[in-house]
């Protein structure tokens, strides 16, 4: 039996299928911006790496200056809250998956390195929203993941109460495997999500998931 009491759960490749929406919108911003357009496998790559947005693009363009990047990064935002929204999707059975864990006690959050709004309103739409404690994304001040800003800052304050070896991380990229290390938190790879399967596996997360369902056995 576990003694985990809090999970805090990746979005992208975790919780919502959603690689298809960012490639399309980095393209689109590229093409809106008249910028030279990567290559699609390098594209593809970058984003399995769970970055974040902002380190995307600079790694997409090292040429660009921190203002430009900074350009691309609120023209990415605009066209994935009017357009990619609707080339993403929950994974099978999400919201009942988030649902019992609710009902079973556990304490849910979402961190993301995807821009706050942009989760928000996923997590609305889809409705899964209902059975989290916590959303914590980019705010443009938020050191990303796999730095522990998310939970020292956050995450810490609110639940003092719980202990880093009562928590449980969920995600699908090295970034989030090595925030469970900093944490101290054990880690769950969802396999079925984005992350690079070598440097995952050799980050020695304590479970693996093939589908998010795959979480209820472990946990319940």
């Amino acid at each position: 039996m576990n003694n985990y009491k809090l999970l805090i759960l990746d979005f992208d490749g975790t919780l919502c299928a959603t690689h298809e929406a960012i490639l399309f919108c980095i393209k689109r911003t590229y093409q809106t911006l008249h910028m030279t357009m990567p290559k699609h496998d390098f594209i593809d790559e970058t984003i399995r790496a769970g970055l974040g947005m902002e380190k995307t693009i600079e790694v997409l363009s090292p040429d660009l200056t921190q203002q430009q990047i900074h350009h691309s990064l609120s023209i990415y935002e605009a066209i994935y809250l009017a357009e990619g929204e609707d080339k993403s999707a929950p994974f099978p059975k999400a919201r009942e998956v988030l649902a019992r864990l609710h009902a079973a006690g556990f304490i849910l959050t979402v961190v993301s390195n995807k821009a706050v709004a942009a989760v928000d309103t996923a997590l609305q739409r889809f409705q899964l929203k209902q059975s989290i404690a916590m959303v914590i994304g980019d705010t443009k001040t938020l050191k990303k993941k796999p730095d522990p800003m998310a939970y020292t800052d956050y995450i810490k304050p609110k639940f003092k109460h719980i202990s880093p070896k009562q928590i449980l991380m969920i995600g699908d990229t090295p970034a989030d495997l090595l925030f469970a290390q900093n944490i101290g938190a054990d880690a769950c790879w969802t396999e079925y999500g984005y992350g690079d399967e070598k440097a995952c596996l050799a980050l020695q997360p304590t479970y693996t998931i093939k589908q998010l369902v795959d979480i209820l056995a472990i946990l319940l």
